[in-house]
């Protein structure tokens, strides 16, 4: 049932559409969500059966799941944003510890959430806890609960181990579809929608219908246990059904080219008033839940979908459009953001077009109204990046390297919490070759703090190159390729670390320990891929 799998053209690459949805359909995919009331438990939920002793083990959903989101950061897929995704993996907090305490034992494992650059209405999950968000799903959205509903959704595809669930009832036509989930991988990577769209379609031939009838009910499982987490959190319940609304009306409007979530997520009329009938029969805990605190948008959710609308388009003339279309909301009084949301959208746009004079009017207004709103907090390190991003892109700034080597100071003391904010004061000092050692303790503390993140380590070698620090230097990039996947660039990097001639013997060490890992994950990636070929 994969209809025609198109490819969004942004900056001269080919998206890779076409393999995530090969993806959302071989994993048993999302949809929008539904479950019970958090008084009732999980009550009525599809009986899956037992766990098979076929089923993916935890270890081995990992280490796939792993594979998976290296191979999709190889391809471009990930869009490295840390302040979308940290500001989104902060909200989807809150549904991870409702589903801990409805006592949801899965979510004991780590989750990550990430970011694609892709303006389709999508998302999906990954083995392992991965779980993607297209951008176009933010844009699209006019409330914070409707976003935060499929996210629920994917928690529950995970929690309720439905990728383990789907190899052990389907072990022969699974082993088909993952290498040819893989194969569509690398061939998108290859800019090859054609090669794609084939090994899928070879896959798909062997396996969808079988894994259909298990995807129902899956589905309907992920449905009802993700409204109850959506509950327990606090975000509103009745977002379900008005995304489900929306869905179902693109469905209607736009028939084959309807949002991505559609063609992967079918929406069924039994989906639709399951969901209704749950929030129906429960008016009292909706609006409860509504009055809730939580239950509304938070303002740094409205200051990032501006953002994310402002920078839909980067070219010239998608710059020029969606600052105009800010301008005219802000104007009409009629738009779903707040004025300072429209008003930080529309100095981000500025930016872009280096109007660097409206971008710091319409940040100062941005600011003006949040704290008239009292929350200024929320958003402070938004502003705070907004502030030094404008500076660093100033050209007056090349003839006083040593204010912007202040500002960029100033702003990683004021919000040393936010990865946007530090990535951005190292790479500012960077840029005017400020202090090499100041720069790289900055660089380091980045690492320690997130130390899945592989451009944090990228900026710490680039920073320990600066300094001459060569051990150091191919350590840290070392550090990047494995977290990409890329073992055996990244053992040829600790190779050159040892023969660098300027570590002490605590640090050879620690390569020589950190080799020995390396090659370890290196002969097993080995060992599975020759097994996957024997079959």
């Amino acid at each position: 049932m994969i209809e025609r799998m198109s490819c969004h053209v942004q900056h001269g690459l080919c998206r890779i559409t076409a393999a995530l949805t090969a993806l959302s359909i071989a994993l048993a995919g999302v949809s929008p969500v539904s479950a019970q009331s958090r008084s009732r438990g999980v009550d009525n939920l599809p009986a899956l059966g037992e766990a098979s002793v076929d089923e993916l083990s935890p270890a081995a959903e990992q280490r796939l799941g792993d594979q998976i989101f290296q191979e999709f950061m190889r391809l471009g897929v990930v869009f490295d944003d840390p302040e979308a995704t940290d500001i989104l993996a902060l909200r989807a907090g809150r549904l991870l510890q409702a589903a801990q305490s409805l006592g949801h034992s899965e979510v004991g494992r780590p989750f990550r959430f990430f970011m694609v650059r892709d303006p389709s209405i999508n998302a999906f999950a990954l083995p392992g806890g991965y779980i993607g968000i297209h951008t176009g799903l933010i844009t699209a959205s006019e409330r914070e609960s409707e976003v935060m509903s499929v996210l629920s959704h994917e928690i529950g595809h995970v929690t309720q181990r439905h990728i383990a669930r789907m190899f052990g009832q389907q072990r022969q036509s699974s082993g088909v579809m993952m290498p040819a989930m893989m194969l569509a991988l690398l061939a998108a990577g290859a800019r090859s929608a054609d090669a794609a769209m084939g090994a899928v379609t070879f896959g798909q031939t062997l396996a969808f219908r079988e894994q259909m009838a298990f995807s129902r009910d899956a589905e309907r499982e992920a449905d009802r246990v993700g409204l109850q987490i959506l509950t327990e959190s606090g975000f509103d319940p009745l977002a379900m059904a008005s995304m489900f609304e929306r869905l179902s009306q693109a469905g209607r409007l736009y028939d084959n080219n309807a949002p991505a979530y559609l063609r992967s997520h079918p929406l069924t009329t039994e989906r639709i008033a399951d969901v209704q009938s749950r929030l129906q029969n429960d008016p009292d805990l909706v609006h409860a839940q509504r009055q809730q605190p939580g239950a509304g948008n938070s303002l740094a959710y409205d200051w990032l979908r501006a953002r994310l609308l402002a920078q839909a388009d980067m070219r010239v003339d998608g710059l020029r459009t969606a600052r105009q279309r800010l301008e005219t909301s802000l104007r009409d009084g009629k738009s779903a953001l707040p004025a300072s949301a429209l008003h930080y959208g529309m100095a981000w746009a500025a930016l872009g077009q280096r109007d660097i004079a409206a971008a710091r009017n319409h940040a100062g207004e941005a600011d003006r109204l949040a704290q008239a709103a009292g929350a200024p907090a929320e958003v402070g390190p938004m502003l705070i990046h907004l502030e030094l991003r404008t500076a660093m892109a100033d050209p007056s700034m090349a003839e006083r390297p040593q204010t912007l080597a202040a500002l960029a100071d100033a702003a990683s003391a004021r919000a040393p919490q936010s990865r946007a904010v530090m990535r951005a004061a190292v790479e500012a000092r960077l840029s005017v070759e400020a202090p090499a050692d100041a720069t790289a303790q900055l660089a380091r503390a980045i690492t320690q703090a997130w130390p899945w993140d592989p451009q944090s380590w990228s900026l710490l070698g680039r920073t320990e190159a600066a300094r001459g620090m060569r051990t150091a230097q191919h350590a840290a990039v070392a550090e990047q390729y494995a977290l990409a996947g890329a073992y055996p660039a990244a053992i040829e990097q600790l190779m050159l670390a040892r023969t660098a001639g300027d570590a002490d013997f605590i640090t050879m060490s620690k390569i020589d320990a950190r080799l020995a890992v390396l090659r370890g994950h290196l002969r097993r990636e080995q060992i599975e891929r020759e097994r996957s070929g024997g079959r």
